[in-house]
C-alpha cells in the first residue's frame, strides 16, 4: 500500500493571508520511493485563521488538492512511477568498469 509523506519547504503570505506553498510529498511502496516537488497556490482554501495555521493544516490542504483519484492527478502520476520501479529490473551501470577475474588454477 502506498503512502504518502508531506514536507512544507516555505510558505508565500501577504499580510495576513497565506498565499502559496512549496512542497515536497514522498510516495513510498514495498521499499520504492518517489517524489515530487510543487508549488500550490492555496489562498482562501485553508479555513484556520493565519496565526493559528500549522504544517498539517496546509498538508491537509494539499492532500485535499492532489490526492484525488484521477486518471492525471498527482497521486496518479507517483503511483505509476512507483509500479514502473517495482516492476523494473536493476542492471549495472553501463559505465560501470567490468572486472576480469584470471583464472590462476
Amino acid at each position: 500500500m502506498t503512502t504518502f509523506s508531506w514536507k512544507i519547504l516555505q510558505t508565500t503570505s501577504e499580510g495576513d493571508i497565506l498565499k502559496s506553498v512549496h512542497y515536497l510529498v514522498i510516495a513510498k511502496d514495498e521499499g520504492k520511493e518517489v517524489q515530487s516537488e510543487g508549488h500550490a497556490d492555496v489562498e482562501g482554501k485553508i479555513s484556520v485563521p493565519y496565526d493559528k495555521i500549522m504544517e498539517v493544516d496546509i498538508v491537509d490542504c494539499l492532500k485535499e488538492m492532489y490526492l484525488q483519484d484521477a486518471p492525471n492527478s498527482l497521486k496518479s502520476r507517483l503511483q505509476e512511477q512507483l509500479d514502473y520501479l517495482k516492476n523494473e529490473v536493476n542492471n549495472d551501470f553501463p559505465w560501470a568498469k567490468q572486472i576480469f577475474k584470471p583464472n590462476l588454477g
